[in-house]
């Protein structure tokens, strides 16, 4: 969570292969890796993000209090993915699949570390790195698609807004 320096480190951000092969829990950079900065993300993708510390309570419930209301949340829950989650393959296999979400993604990072992909264009992904403490929200209308690290864990608060039966 934290570097030598004790700052906390952005979100990394870059370009996959276009056609990944095997497990979708690894990197896969373009090559040479084409990293992008968050700016370019938030310009290609909409896609916005805060770094926060979970540790300072007052400073989480306000931007979390921000972006329920910016976002029209009303609603949240827990979301966990371990190795000890049943039938964790096939729903890493079922996650991966690309879809469509008709409401915002919003969703914070608790503990352990994944991946979304938002697809650019037909058939250009962004990878984006997420780890704990890292707030992000992905706008409606994009193709998105999900998996964890190889470590097989996350934590993840997710918001939604309840009218939408969707999160």
């Amino acid at each position: 969570m934290f570097s030598s320096t004790n700052t906390p480190r952005n979100m990394q951000v870059w370009f996959m292969e276009p056609y990944p092969c095997g497990d979708m829990r690894l990197p896969h950079h373009v090559y040479p890796p084409k990293t992008i900065t968050l700016d370019q993300l938030k310009s290609l993708t909409g896609v916005q993000q805060y770094k926060v510390d979970l540790s300072d309570t007052q400073a989480l419930k306000k931007r979390i209090s921000s972006v329920k209301s910016e976002k029209n949340c009303n609603a949240s829950d827990m979301f966990v993915l371990s190795k000890e989650t049943p039938d964790l393959e096939e729903k890493l296999e079922l996650l991966c699949e690309p879809i469509v979400k008709s409401v915002d993604t919003v969703s914070l990072i608790l503990d352990g570390s994944c991946y979304y992909d938002i697809e650019k264009e037909e058939d250009q992904w962004i990878r984006i790195y997420v780890e704990k403490g890292d707030f992000i929200i992905i706008p409606s209308g994009r193709t998105i698609r999900f998996t964890t690290t190889p470590q097989n864990y996350v934590k993840i608060q997710r918001f939604f807004n309840t009218a939408n039966n969707e999160k």
